[in-house]
């Protein structure tokens, strides 16, 4: 029954996630606008995106380990120093890559 209420491992990951972006897109990069951002930003967001689907896949997440994912997730990216519409954004994209079967 407890089982279900530990989240360490789920929030472990999303720390992971959210260091790994921290590593290949800094915070400081948000403020670039060529063409080449944007694309390593689709990049990395697409490979996060993918290692969560399959940290799903493998660990069964139901729907409250997925928004104490997303959770964990948007509140390390603000500890990071990315600006709040940044965060929304990579937060909701990586929830509803969850979310879809």
């Amino acid at each position: 029954m407890f089982a279900f209420f530990d989240t360490r491992k789920v929030d472990d990951f999303a720390r992971g996630l959210a260091a790994d972006l921290g590593r290949r897109f800094p915070p400081a990069s948000e403020a670039r606008t060529d063409k080449g951002a944007a694309n390593q930003l689709a990049v990395v967001t697409e490979g996060l995106y993918a290692r969560a689907l399959r940290f799903h896949q493998e660990n069964r997440l139901g729907i409250y380990r997925k928004a104490k994912l997303g959770n964990t997730f948007k509140w390390q990216l603000k500890e990071l120093g990315y600006t709040d519409r940044f965060v929304e954004q990579l937060t909701k994209g990586l929830v509803i890559r969850l979310a879809k079967k």
